[in-house]
């Protein structure tokens, strides 16, 4: 979570401030906190999932909030616990070259993987074939 972006350079004395303050919404929020449920999503009747009544953006700012304060979110607010994305092999952004170039590294790394096998496969049939070919006379 990058918290550094809250905070100016400490002063001397070692105390931080943060650059902006919390909204009195916010502080509200963390006062009087509203029911768990409102910061999840709901599921309706139909099947149809709605939103958080709090979205992820004012979640995320109750949250900060909590924290420059030393309160744990999860235990003071009842927001759910915070988690970590993370990504998997993104394809690059680019050209269409690059992208393609990209594509074609990743398949031939994965074919090199299996080439020992694949080589193994080929000597077998080939030594097959050479014998299959081979007449039953000596001459």
């Amino acid at each position: 979570m990058g918290s550094s972006w809250l905070y100016t350079k400490p002063l001397k004395s070692g105390v931080k401030f943060p650059k902006r303050m919390p909204t009195n919404w916010v502080l509200k929020q963390i006062s009087f906190p509203p029911p768990k449920s409102w910061f999840e999503p709901s599921v309706t009747l139909d099947g149809r999932t709605r939103p958080p009544k709090i979205s992820g953006g004012n979640q995320h700012r109750i949250r900060e909030a909590c924290l420059m304060a030393g309160l744990p979110p999860e235990e003071t607010v009842g927001l759910p616990p915070f988690q970590f994305e993370e990504k998997i092999d993104p394809v690059p952004r680019g050209s269409h070259r690059v992208v393609e170039k990209y594509e074609r590294e990743k398949k031939i790394a994965e074919n090199m993987a299996t080439m020992p096998e694949r080589i193994a496969a080929w000597r077998e049939e080939k030594r097959r074939a050479k014998e299959a070919a081979k007449s039953d006379m000596p001459f």
